[in-house]
């Protein structure tokens, strides 16, 4: 199975949790809609297993591939897209643009908090390399909500490298609807010199929303 049509397939298995999630279904359609899953699951089941991002070359690709926020090729990331830009300082950031539906809702017609910290931290993440410099795992993550992040709309999320030590990160980021603020982050990364072997946890970090 090619890379392009396992991403046709994601954006079509997207389309049906989004369908699942918004219709009431009677018992006979549930039936057959159940076993239409089974047969498309088995049929996938069938195919060579693929490696996980940090497995084997062209780790950084497999990375973007996979990603439970940026992936094309993951049926529970939004996508987020995600572009080097340059601010009106003239700041190198990453930009990263996603339209959520009512799978991500939290408060009414808006956002869940959770589902906002996580592409902050995704963005975040991508903006530490712009550094030039290798990367580093998650820290802190500090999410200030401003006001409710709505559904169904065009969002724009920013982040820039506000200062780098020898192993530290810091990371500065926004989110905007409609040119609106309405969520500021502050993370912070920590350059590891090895990754984990499986199962095998790497430091502590924190999550923190205010």
């Amino acid at each position: 199975m090619s890379t392009d049509a396992t991403g046709d397939l994601a954006a079509a298995v997207r389309e049906l949790a989004a369908l699942v999630h918004g219709r009431i279904l009677d018992e006979a359609s549930a039936a057959r809609a159940r076993r239409l899953v089974a047969e498309a699951a088995e049929l996938v089941a069938a195919c060579p297993p693929r490696p996980r991002w940090h497995e084997g070359p062209d780790r950084r690709a497999r990375s973007a591939a996979l990603s439970p926020f940026s992936g094309s090729l993951n049926v529970v990331a939004p996508p987020l897209t995600l572009d080097r830009v340059t601010l009106d300082d003239a700041t190198p950031a990453i930009e990263g643009r996603v339209r959520l539906d009512r799978l991500r809702e939290g408060p009414p017609h808006s956002v869940h908090g959770g589902v906002l910290a996580g592409l902050f931290d995704e963005v975040c993440g991508a903006a530490q390399r712009l550094t030039g410099r290798p990367g580093g795992v998650t820290a802190r993550l500090l999410v200030r909500y401003r006001r409710p992040t709505p559904l169904d709309t065009d969002l724009r999320l920013v982040a820039w490298v506000a200062d780098e030590r020898t192993r530290r990160v810091h990371v500065r980021g926004r989110c905007e609807a409609g040119g609106v603020v309405t969520a500021e982050a502050e993370a912070v990364f920590v350059r590891v010199n090895t990754w984990p072997a499986s199962g095998e946890a790497v430091g502590g970090g924190t999550a923190t929303a205010t």
